[in-house]
């Protein structure tokens, strides 16, 4: 188990219609701040998110459905995952790591994000 904290959100970073959350490490971009939670995670190397975990946004339990191949490699090195929340697709994204249930959480500054 390893967790994070949400250091940011940006103000374009939530969208209730898109059920996507996309996150990065304090190195975002200014391009991307805007869309962006920037979280900061200790040992962000030791994270492997695998089929059947979980993730809490703060006590919002959910559960890993699909883990796209660059997934496991963005979050280590750059702290940078996009979340998705709805079934798996036939074309997946494979940066990104789909999450049941299908609403997004509510996510604030300073919450903890928990990857197990």
């Amino acid at each position: 188990m390893h967790q994070g904290k949400v250091i940011a959100v940006g103000q374009e970073a939530i969208d209730e219609n898109e059920k996507i959350l996309i996150f990065f490490g304090k190195g975002v971009t200014d391009g991307l701040r805007p869309y962006s939670v920037i979280q900061e995670i200790e040992q962000a190397e030791d994270i492997e998110l695998a089929v059947g975990g979980t993730i809490l946004f703060g006590e919002q339990e959910y559960h890993i459905m699909y883990v796209g191949h660059l997934a496991n490699q963005n979050l280590q090195t750059i702290q940078h995952i996009s979340f998705v929340f709805s079934e798996v697709p036939t074309d997946k994204l494979s940066s990104s790591v789909y999450l049941t249930p299908a609403t997004l959480p509510e996510i604030t500054e300073g919450m903890t994000i928990t990857y197990s």
